[in-house]
């Protein structure tokens, strides 16, 4: 198995384990917040998925999904925000769309992803983006803002479930 096979099969299983947890969902369950100042399980999917979008297109040298195609002004959300960083009274005040028109986009961008990992050679991976931070390249930035940072917050959504009496699926 080369890098880039693994690297791929990573992402990919966490792509359908989050989907296999968010989809059966209602409103009111992607909503709920076990505390004020904690976040729902509707922002942190949208919030994940936005990041991914973010960093992929930005490897490719394009701009967001989000942006290119219009999803921002479809729902009425900012162009560049992606939540890292808000604040409890930001995320209470993001409108987030129902789940059903959200998907469409949020597998777009899981099939660009994979599509871009698919295109890549174990070579790429290693090449620094940046002269000044030479460990910083394709391989670590997937890692990292995908597979590591998708896995945290997956934790907290089956978390947020397993506080709404929802068991894991298998």
């Amino acid at each position: 198995m080369t890098a880039v096979e693994l690297l791929t099969r990573a992402v990919d299983v966490l792509h359908r384990t989050i989907l296999q947890d968010i989809q059966p969902l209602t409103p009111e369950h992607l909503a709920w917040r076990p505390a004020p100042q904690a976040n729902p399980i509707g922002f942190l999917f949208w919030h994940f998925v936005r990041t991914e979008d973010n960093l992929v297109r930005r490897l490719q040298g394009e701009s967001s999904i989000w942006q290119a195609e219009g999803w921002d002004r479809k729902f009425g959300l900012p162009a560049q925000d992606q939540g890292t960083g808000f604040a409890t009274d930001q995320v209470t005040q993001l409108s987030l769309p129902p789940l059903a028109e959200f998907m469409p986009y949020a597998e777009k961008v899981m099939n660009n992803t994979s599509d871009f990992l698919k295109g890549l050679d174990d070579g790429r991976l290693g090449q620094p983006l940046d002269p000044e931070r030479p460990t910083r390249n394709i391989a670590t930035m997937v890692q990292s803002f995908i597979v590591e940072h998708g896995w945290w917050h997956l934790g907290e959504i089956k978390y947020i479930k397993g506080m709404l009496g929802m068991p894991a699926p298998r």
